[in-house]
């Protein structure tokens, strides 16, 4: 008497809809198992229990949908890929340029400060901007009223509150803001002298004339 292998539908399609679930296989792989059990399937099928054909064209429909996807997404990964090294060159531009970006610290050389500004998310009735020495102390605080949303330059004499001119160096400076008793979360500014352009895992970087780096994405005026 001829006998017939107990392969069913669901036996043998178990490990292809554990691999789409789990995302542990290819396209491909997918694919090839898929018609190695399908053939099997077929040559052990029980004449009284045949497959489900609705259940293949399922599953089929499925591993499509994987294919389409990968696809995609190798597409989508070479045209960013392009469009970073397009922005690259185009940030190349800004070598010698001077650009405003996010940082605390300003010097002070023969009395004059460098350049320093902010950037409000919304209007604010009240911001105040302190200037601190390396010690930590306050030496300024400026006090500015009713400033729109955007990116201001901050004004910045280079004196202290008793009028005296600060000696030479390094300061930070620290900005505060508020609407109506609510934090706007401010971003204290500077400007820096733009020498190189690179690039990491962050996206492209310009490299300043300080000795720090910001992101391209951050640059927030160009002069």
């Amino acid at each position: 008497m001829t006998t017939t292998s107990s392969v069913n539908n669901n036996t043998t399609t178990a490990g292809i809809t554990n691999a789409l679930q789990g995302g542990s296989a290819s396209a491909s792989d997918l694919q090839n198992s898929f018609l190695t059990m399908l053939v099997t399937q077929m040559n052990n099928q029980d004449p009284l229990n045949p497959m489900d054909n609705s259940q293949l064209t399922s599953q089929l429909a499925q591993i499509s949908q994987v294919s389409s996807m990968q696809t995609m997404n190798t597409t989508l990964n070479s045209l960013l890929s392009q469009v970073s090294a397009g922005r690259a060159m185009d940030s190349a531009a800004l070598i010698g340029r001077t650009v405003m970006v996010p940082g605390s610290s300003v010097s002070v050389a023969s009395g004059v400060p460098s350049k320093i500004g902010i950037d409000l998310p919304s209007a604010a009735d009240s911001v105040s901007v302190s200037v601190l020495d390396q010690s930590g102390n306050t030496v300024r605080t400026i006090n500015l009223q009713g400033q729109a949303a955007g990116v201001q330059d901050v004004t910045w004499d280079g004196k202290n509150d008793a009028g005296a001119t600060v000696a030479d160096g390094t300061y930070t400076f620290k900005v505060a803001a508020t609407a109506n008793g609510t934090d706007v979360k401010p971003v204290a500014l500077v400007y820096g002298a733009v020498q190189s352009v690179s690039g990491d895992s962050t996206g492209v970087l310009v490299g300043l004339a300080s000795g720090t780096t910001a992101n391209v994405n951050d640059v927030r005026r160009i002069l």
